[in-house]
This record gives structure tokens, sequence and C-alpha cells, in this order.
């Protein structure tokens, strides 16, 4: 019999102003008094944490920022995609649910929700593994842009949901409903086989089958995406091998 996850946002931890829901999610862990499948949730985040040092920006009451720590006994250390693929699929399915055109939601590579060439949401996963004692804790940080009507001229390529739909949402609500939503798709990838959830995660590929514009050092370029490897590389028809994290730029025009 599978394993039974713990109810995600159980306890659901909200803070009126935080820096990073990510640092404290780690603060927590440190201290020794996390639970898994615990949910830190702030409305007003001032220091959100992107991918590769970015910055994730937020207004107060505009966005999500929510960390969900949880203990991955379910996976080795080897299938950390497997999480970060079940994350962007959860949180995909969970946005497309609150609009009339949920085909629109796709994920780009690795993690970040577009709505056609814009982003709504982006996701921050952090490891604690430890030498001979294997995956302890899964940090994983979720923003998504929700209120906001105008962004700063400084982002490339934002959306929110207010801007999709014309509908304000409380930020709190969203939050303990996604936590439900991604209950179910993890408890999906604990009882089902690995290949699903990566078959899930190709069917919403960002640009799968365009040509795309690319950027490797100085050095521009265009390819088609075609798909992920199971531990998560990117596949494009003009390299022949797998592509990592971080080893190419995808450029994105502006709207």
């Amino acid at each position: 019999m599978p394993p039974l996850l713990p109810p995600l946002g159980q306890p659901f931890v909200s803070y009126a102003t935080l820096g990073s829901t990510n640092d404290e999610g780690r603060r927590i862990i440190e201290e020794g008094v996390a639970q898994s499948g615990m949910a830190i949730f702030t409305a007003n985040q001032l220091q959100g944490k992107g991918q590769r040092g970015k910055i994730w920006a937020s207004e107060k009451d505009q966005g999500i920022a929510l960390t969900i720590l949880l203990q991955p006994h379910f996976l080795t250390v080897s299938q950390q995609f497997l999480l970060s693929a079940a994350v962007a699929v959860g949180v995909r399915n969970f946005l497309a649910e609150h609009v009339d055109q949920p085909e629109r939601f796709t994920i780009k590579w690795p993690n970040d929700i577009y709505y056609d060439d814009r982003k709504i949401a982006g996701i921050l996963i952090e490891n604690s593994i430890r030498p001979n004692a294997g995956w302890q804790w899964a940090i994983i940080g979720i923003g998504i842009n929700v209120n906001q009507d105008n962004f700063s001229a400084a982002l490339p390529n934002p959306i929110s949901l207010f801007q999709i739909t014309q509908q304000k949402n409380d930020p709190s609500t969203l939050a303990k409903e996604l936590c439900l939503s991604l209950h179910q798709t993890f408890q999906s990838l604990v009882e089902t086989t690995s290949h699903q959830i990566i078959d899930a995660y190709q069917s919403r590929l960002y640009k799968k089958g365009q040509v795309c514009s690319f950027k490797k050092g100085e050095v521009a370029f265009q390819a088609i995406p075609k798909g992920i490897t199971p531990t998560g590389e990117l596949l494009l028809d003009r390299i022949e091998h797998p592509i990592q994290f971080g080893e190419i730029e995808w450029k994105i025009e502006q709207s």
C-alpha cells in the first residue's frame, strides 16, 4: 500500500509580513519544530527569492508567497525532479481551474507557470540533503501573482490572475485551496508510476514543438523544444545532448 502523505497546509502558518517564506521555513526546520506538510504564508513578502539568485517581487495583498515543508520519504535523492514536476503540474492545474481558457496555462521549463507568453507563477524548491541520511526536507516555495493590475517596468513579462479574469481574490484563501490541490497531486505521484507525472508535465510544456529563441553565453540561436528527460533536462531538436538547468537562457518576446 502506498504511503499516505501528511495533509498539506496543516498547520497553515500565516504572517502579516515576512522577509522570505523559504527562509522562514528553513529556520523552522533548523529549530527542530517543523512538521511535514506545514505551510508558511504571507501576502506581504519583502525579500522573495526566485531561481538563480533572482528576486520574486510582490506588493502587499497582491499575491501569494507560500512555502510548504515536506519530508519526501516517498522519493529518492535522484528523483528530485519528480517533486519539482509535481509542484509545477499542480500549480498549473490549480490556476487553470480559475479561468475560462485553461489550455493557455503552460509550464515553462523548468518550473515557471505561464499564461500565453507571460509569467504568473514561479517555484523555488530548496532541499535539505545530509550525507548518509538522504533527502531530509524539501522547502517548496511558490509565488503567484493574484491581484496586481500594474507591474514594475523592470519585470519583463508578468501577468496576474486579476488581469486574466478581472476578479479579485483573497490570497490567503487561494493559498489554502492550493495546498489542498497540491496534496491531491502529490498523493497521485505516490500512488502511480513516475512516468505519469512526467507525461503530465510534457503535455503542458511551454512552446513544445515550436521554434523558440535561446542564448548560450553570447551566442543566440533558435531551436524547438521536444520535451524533457525523466530527470528534467530539456530536449532541443538542434542540440544532441540534453540541456541542464542554467546552461541556456530562454529569450521571450516582451509583450
